[in-house]
């Protein structure tokens, strides 16, 4: 038994996978979103989240490990236009000290910017076909408790 709850969370990273509730781990990925918004200055709309399976880097998985994914939409404060509030948050990222992963500008008013924050979850901003921004915030692996 000990043998196979140490596969279970190791089965994610090949690290050992802290344990966590999907509750707790949905106010961390709510708590980034609500972060990006404050810096935006909008509120997030069409919020969803969700549990999301882990697998580890030669395909392996475990009904035990569990990632959350938040989406999101948020619309571009009036007079700016998205490529100065991307520019707002890569700053705001910058300064808390997230990883950058992916930084792209599509055109005049366009970009795709992705972080990684210390505690281990993936940031995502990224234009969309309207005239607003989509964030995406996913958490790292955890195992249920």
């Amino acid at each position: 038994m000990a043998v196979a709850l140490l596969l279970s969370v190791t089965a994610c990273s090949g690290e050992f996978v802290e344990t966590k509730s999907e509750a707790d781990t949905t106010a961390l990925v709510q708590q980034h979103a609500d972060a990006i918004a404050k810096t935006i200055g909008m509120p997030l709309r069409n919020p969803e989240t969700g549990p999301a399976p882990c697998t580890g880097e030669l395909g392996e998985s475990s009904s035990d490990v569990y990632s959350i994914l938040g989406t999101y939409n948020v619309d571009v404060p009036a007079g700016e236009n998205r490529q100065a509030t991307v520019d707002r948050v890569r700053a705001e990222w910058a300064a808390q000290g997230h990883t950058v992963t992916d930084d792209r500008k599509i055109g005049a008013d366009q970009a795709v910017l992705t972080a990684d924050t210390e505690d281990g979850f993936n940031l995502d901003v990224e234009s969309t076909s309207g005239s607003g921004l989509a964030v995406f915030v996913h958490s790292p692996c955890f195992s249920r408790p």
